[in-house]
């Protein structure tokens, strides 16, 4: 009976000898493939980083306008670089894109898988929407632009030969900032139009920077007066220059043609002719 219950116990104890060693082939099987594992995501993290780093060299040059060509090694040749393009300039984008709910006078859409950007410039002038203006974006390499609407007297080449490989921000505010002062500016001659009997616009260019205005002002017998408004300065709706000219110099050159001068510098166009008409100024 003894002997049975040994035989019995020291099957017990070969089995739970198997069972162990079992279980500790097991764990080091499982300690082998977690170390491998963790090989795997360290070196997935680097390269992760590396690309991150690559991204962001990419960024700060782009918006420094600093050369791209020795970038192409440490993004792993042309297609890298490209996809490393896309990305940095897809960050700038959407940095742009919150930048713009705090801002307005643009809205910004990613198209053709992130290879290009749409973006739409609002105009508007005194409550009132003006037209809308649409240009597209090649962010494939160096930013170029696609296609536009842009009315082609507006410099818009010349804006962006001086800014847009150097600061794409600052390009986008800048074409907006332009194009909603030549629509008010636009808006303003319209406007004139319409008042019938107070002026004629004798001369107005596609920009809008030049506008010669003929008024009758009020007198014994009715005198023809010359206003002249420059806008040298295009992101601007008010004139910096006016002239008044009339054949007879004592009325130019009168107090109240020196306010009715004032006024016109100070007021947009048409709003300062109502005035002058309410002060008895013109006809």
């Amino acid at each position: 009976m003894e002997t049975m219950e040994q035989g019995v116990l020291g099957h017990l104890m070969a089995l739970e000898r198997e069972g162990m060693g079992q279980q500790d082939q097991h764990e080091s099987q499982r300690l082998e493939m977690l170390k491998a594992r963790a090989v795997t995501l360290r070196a997935k993290r680097d390269q992760l980083k590396h690309q991150t780093d690559v991204v962001k060299i990419l960024k700060d040059k782009i918006s420094t306008d600093l050369p791209l060509d020795d970038d192409a090694a440490a993004a792993g040749g042309f297609t890298e670089l490209q996809k490393s393009l896309l990305t940095a300039w897809r960050m700038q984008l959407k940095d742009l894109q919150r930048a713009h709910h705090l801002i307005g006078g643009y809205d910004l859409v990613e198209c053709k898988e992130g290879k290009s950007v749409c973006v739409s410039f609002h105009t508007a002038f005194e409550g009132v929407y003006l037209e809308t203006y649409n240009m597209e974006l090649d962010l494939t390499r160096t930013v170029q632009i696609s296609r536009h609407n842009i009315p082609p007297s507006f410099p818009l080449e010349s804006f962006a030969k001086q800014i847009l490989q150097k600061d794409l921000k600052a390009f986008l505010q800048t074409l907006s900032q332009n194009l909603n002062a030549l629509a008010a500016r636009r808006r303003q001659v319209c406007l004139l139009k319409e008042l019938v009997g107070s002026v004629e616009v004798m001369e107005s260019n596609q920009l809008c920077n030049i506008l010669v205005l003929m008024c009758t002002a009020q007198s014994e017998s009715p005198k023809a007066v010359l206003c002249t408004l420059e806008y040298a300065d295009l992101t601007q709706c008010l004139p910096t220059r006016v002239r008044i000219e009339c054949e007879d110099k004592t009325l130019s050159q009168s107090p109240q043609w020196k306010k009715n001068q004032s006024l016109l510098l100070e007021s947009p166009a048409h709003t300062a002719v109502l005035t002058m008409r309410r002060m008895g100024s013109i006809a």
